[in-house]
């Protein structure tokens, strides 16, 4: 079953389309039922009166002055009267006014009647009135009724039709369109890419969301550029206190104790790690990378193997190679963001990696592990920065909480998708699909 737009250019325009289609049925069966049928009721009556006093006049007269009447029906009224047999058709196409005209001599008369065409007088509607002993002819020009109200109607309502989808298409892409606008624009923004201007045109509502959304959007972008150049300022002051540190370190005696010093060393390089994975989330996706033809089991492979030098189990069956069009580092940044959080959480035990393409080229990479597993209320928040969950507080295991938001807004910017799984064995499958 197709499924329908959900669109509010397509809901705008069918909720206009119908309403108009309902008001121009409406509209038109009142018209016709109102005025046209009474009207034409009427003129086929007092046609057909017309021709029955004609008929009974022409019984009445002496047969001497019978073709005077006949003379003054021809030039007043258009009316051929013969009482020569006249071989009579039926009409093939639909004509509802010679059908009341027939009703209404029919209900005079209290005899029917024949209503028809002359092959050889195609141009003429031709009836057969019986009136004492005699039968009648009468005939006159199609253009005596040329009116056609089913016509007319049928005109009428196709151009009216017409002019409302029209105008409902118009009025639908003047709502929608200032809203698409909007959309892609507040997208942009989301991504931390440079905003698009809303054209500042149209109704004032339009022009008024247009001017504070540019507004809005120049702040945010301000605020991004003054937070990246305020945390890398801090990381680059930070750097020469910790540099005299580490020195300071190497020149401590021999006599100092090796573990202080291992702790003291290792304090520093938290530090720096620390501060250097904040200025990378500050800085975002600001510098964009060309994707490349890739063959996605090789980066696996070349991923796996930078973590493999530590100890840590990582499964890894190939595939047949699927090459996909993608930004190599970032790629590759965020699958080892992944398999950090994998390993860390595993508790020592083996990591799966899994590489499937479907039939419709979409591709996805899952990372397994056997860990206590995510919450599901909580499955969203570990993509905030700093967020950590309470068993990862300690010093052994605990990260930085910048891992997965590093991931998220990367992802968002390639319009990737990633998400956190319950595995049935226990653990969590991060996916994710290209």
């Amino acid at each position: 079953m197709m499924k329908l737009p959900n669109s509010l250019f397509f809901r705008t325009a069918t909720t206009l389309a119908v309403t108009s289609l309902l008001l121009v049925s409406i509209t038109l069966a009142s018209l016709a039922w109102f005025v046209v049928i009474p009207i034409s009721k009427q003129s086929a009556d007092d046609l057909a009166a017309l021709l029955i006093l004609s008929a009974q006049t022409w019984v009445e007269l002496p047969p001497e002055t019978r073709h005077v009447l006949e003379q003054e029906l021809s030039e007043i009224h258009q009316l051929k009267l013969t009482h020569s047999p006249v071989p009579l058709s039926p009409f093939k196409q639909l004509r509802p006014y010679l059908g009341l005209l027939e009703k209404a001599i029919e209900h005079r008369l209290g005899n029917p009647v024949t209503v028809g065409y002359n092959p050889e007088y195609t141009n003429q509607i031709w009836i057969d009135i019986p009136m004492a002993e005699h039968i009648l002819h009468f005939s006159f020009p199609n253009d005596r009724v040329g009116a056609r109200p089913p016509i007319a109607l049928l005109f009428i309502s196709i151009a009216i039709l017409l002019l409302a989808i029209i105008t409902a298409l118009i009025l639908a892409l003047r709502l929608s369109r200032p809203l698409a606008m909007l959309s892609i624009a507040t997208t942009m923004v989301g991504k931390g890419k440079k905003h698009l201007t809303l054209p500042e045109t149209g109704p004032d509502e339009i022009i008024n969301l247009a001017q504070h959304f540019n507004h809005m959007a120049t702040e945010v972008t301000e605020l991004l550029e003054n937070r990246t150049t305020l945390l890398a300022g801090i990381s680059h002051d930070l750097r020469t206190p910790l540099t005299r540190i580490k020195l300071t370190l190497e020149l401590m005696p021999e006599t100092t104790e090796n573990e202080f010093r291992q702790s003291l060393t290792e304090d520093v390089d938290e530090i720096e790690r620390r501060l250097h994975e904040v200025l990378r989330l500050a800085r975002g996706v600001e510098q964009q990378e060309q994707p490349q033809e890739l063959d996605l089991g090789k980066l696996i492979i070349e991923v796996i193997s930078d973590h493999q030098h530590d100890g840590s189990q990582i499964h890894y069956n190939p595939v047949a190679p699927v090459v996909q069009s993608v930004p190599r580092e970032t790629l590759k940044r965020i699958l080892n963001n992944l398999l950090e959080n994998a390993i860390r959480y595993s508790d020592l035990k083996p990591v799966t990696v899994q590489l499937e393409q479907v039939g419709n080229g979409q591709v996805t990479i899952c990372i397994l592990d056997q860990g206590l597993g995510i919450p599901e209320d909580e499955r969203e928040a570990v993509f905030r920065p700093f967020y950590r969950l309470e068993n990862s507080r300690s010093q052994t295991t605990g990260g930085s909480g910048l891992g997965l938001a590093i991931v998220q807004q990367l992802c968002i910017a390639q319009d990737w998708k990633i998400t956190l799984q319950a595995r049935h064995d226990g653990g969590t499958a991060a996916c994710l699909k290209l």
